[in-house]
């Protein structure tokens, strides 16, 4: 009776210890783990984890290693954006590998190329991680590493989490392929924003898609590619009986982007160009419809770690072609460029960003200030940013191009 008294007690010991031999077995192994099999384009694919320990509440890189095992070239383009899965102890979190490099590049026979990935580590990981893809398709690749609490972490909190979080669960929609993975993306900033002056509400939303590349991409360079984007933005007199739209702008363009590799080790960088075609219009007809046609190119630089405070300055001039019977005198209001300069931590703080442009001959200014927070909460798992948006000039919207106009708005910005 003795014995079977304690044989739950054992047997509790018993899987204490092969969970222990496990994490063991983990932390001599080396953080390289390989997939059991290679997908269908022939390609092998490798995690890589961090050096050494992590810090909770971090951004570290991960490395994937693409290997290419056949006797022949073969090109390869990695995944912009990968969903995948930690686990330690028992909790997991779902988290988003963001790659670096991105566009088709070709692999030597027999050769690899490393592509780098960057990953935040949630603010309560302890102890050991494993990091496993999620990728559909693809077999899943894994790498487990040490991490240590942050400097101001706090110990974990029992919280209301989404329940598909706790459990590391996907729904089985998500496998069906509505796009190709990478190419449609964020454009310009999408927000709601509301305020005293009418036409009370603003709100615009972009995005663009990846046509095609231009040219290939290499160890040292990213892929120049041609992009569709589109963008609209909504003047709305919400307070108004009926709430009519005040006017609306209907921005598609057309543009050839290359994007600098990003180089962590210099004190000054630049992000890249664009060259763009642009058609700008209302939608109207008759006394009342405004349209414009411009070429612009847009360049970038950034001062600072972009993981801490920086300062990023992006000049932009253009130019008007074909006719402009509705819209003759434009160019003196808006010019023939504007700046844009933000200061912030945009990977987990607050922003204010600028955004100039002057008339021809130095008249008519224009100015807009939009100052955005991250706001995040555990209720229905909301995560955003707060907005606050102050304008002052000509031409918000294309029907009162020439009118000058203030206000101060407030709201919420999906992207920023």
């Amino acid at each position: 009776m003795k014995s079977f008294r304690h044989a739950p007690i054992r047997f509790a010991a018993l899987l204490r210890s092969a969970a222990l031999a496990k994490l063991a077995l983990l932390l001599l192994a080396p953080p390289l783990l390989r997939a059991e099999e290679k997908p269908a384009d022939g390609i092998s694919l490798t995690l890589l984890a961090p050096a050494g320990k992590s810090e909770a509440g971090t951004t570290v890189a991960v490395e994937m290693l693409a290997l290419n095992p056949s006797a022949a070239p073969a090109p390869f383009a990695p995944p912009a954006v990968i969903e995948a899965r930690l686990a330690g102890g028992e909790r997991t979190w779902l988290v988003t590998l963001r790659g670096v490099e991105t566009g088709t590049m070709e692999i030597a026979p027999g050769g690899f190329r490393r592509f780098r990935y960057e990953l935040h580590v949630p603010k309560d990981c302890r102890g050991l991680i494993v990091l496993e893809t999620l990728a559909a398709g693809r077999p899943v690749a894994r790498a487990a590493w040490p991490v240590t609490p942050g400097a101001t972490t706090p110990e974990p909190e029992r919280k209301r989490e989404p329940f598909r979080r706790i459990a590391g669960l996907r729904a089985a929609a998500d496998e069906i392929e509505r796009t190709f993975q990478g190419r449609l993306s964020a454009h310009e900033p999408i927000y709601f924003v509301y305020g005293p002056d009418a036409p009370a509400a603003k709100f615009q939303f972009s995005f663009k898609y990846r046509l095609l590349n231009v040219t290939d991409g290499s160890e040292t360079r990213l892929p120049m590619t041609l992009q569709a984007g589109y963008t609209q933005r909504s003047l709305w007199d919400i307070d108004a009986e009926s709430s009519p739209f005040y006017d609306t702008s209907y921005m598609p363009e057309l543009f050839v982007e290359s994007l600098a590799p990003l180089h962590e080790e210099q004190p000054v960088r630049w992000l890249g160009y664009r060259v763009a075609f642009k058609h700008e219009s209302n939608g109207r007809a008759g006394d009342v419809s405004r349209s414009l046609n411009t070429v612009y190119l847009r360049s970038g630089f950034v001062l600072g770690r972009m993981e801490d405070w920086h300062l990023i300055v992006a000049p932009e001039i253009f130019l008007y072609v074909g006719s402009r019977e509705n819209n003759p005198d434009i160019a003196d209001y808006r010019g023939y460029g504007q700046l844009r300069v933000a200061l912030g931590r945009y990977q987990n703080g607050p922003a204010l960003t600028y955004t100039g442009q002057v008339g021809r001959g130095w008249e008519h200014f224009t100015h807009q200030v939009d100052l955005t927070v991250p706001f995040k909460t555990s209720l229905l798992d909301l995560e955003t940013y707060l907005l606050v948006q102050y304008f002052n000039g000509y031409g918000e919207s294309l029907l009162s191009d020439r009118d000058k106009f203030e206000t101060v708005r407030a709201g919420i910005s999906f992207v920023r």
